[in-house]
């Protein structure tokens, strides 16, 4: 996943070196995505790092930290729902900006970060939420 940020904010930096209309788009759009995939990166990445041994009825020394962020995580889950509206809001603007001046790249990127955007909240965040469970089970179990 930090990879296919990394990916995702370099389009995204091509994007707001483009003049007029589409590049002030993908600026704003730019202000709202970093912090947004900072948190995810810290909060989510290292909680899904654990599922597979979680998964596999392992342990490992990152399941204490894990629990941490999954907790934390799932205080800001709805924060975190609603900066993607956010995003997707400014992504529209975006994509609508990009149409006009013909810019495909662009508009490629709007698809790619929309998709980003439903994966993540069909897939990651539910999958951060439930090791998030599976990790208090697992404290639960092993401190008896």
């Amino acid at each position: 996943m930090s990879e296919e940020h990394e990916e995702l904010h370099a389009e995204l930096a091509k994007a707001t070196k483009i003049g007029g209309k589409v590049g002030k788009a993908a600026r704003h759009v730019a202000e709202l995505l970093h912090p947004h995939f900072e948190r995810e990166n810290e909060l989510a990445l290292p909680v899904i790092g654990v599922t597979r041994e979680l998964a596999q009825d392992e342990t490992s020394p990152d399941f204490a930290k894990a629990l941490q962020l999954a907790d934390k995580f799932k205080d800001e889950y709805e924060k975190m729902l609603q900066e993607h509206a956010e995003i997707v809001k400014a992504l529209d603007g975006l994509e609508k900006a990009a149409n006009a001046a013909k810019k495909r790249a662009a508009s490629e990127f709007v698809k790619k970060l929309k998709l980003h955007t439903k994966t993540e909240e069909d897939l990651t965040y539910p999958a951060v939420l439930m090791a998030g469970i599976l990790l208090r089970q697992w404290q639960w179990t092993h401190a008896c």
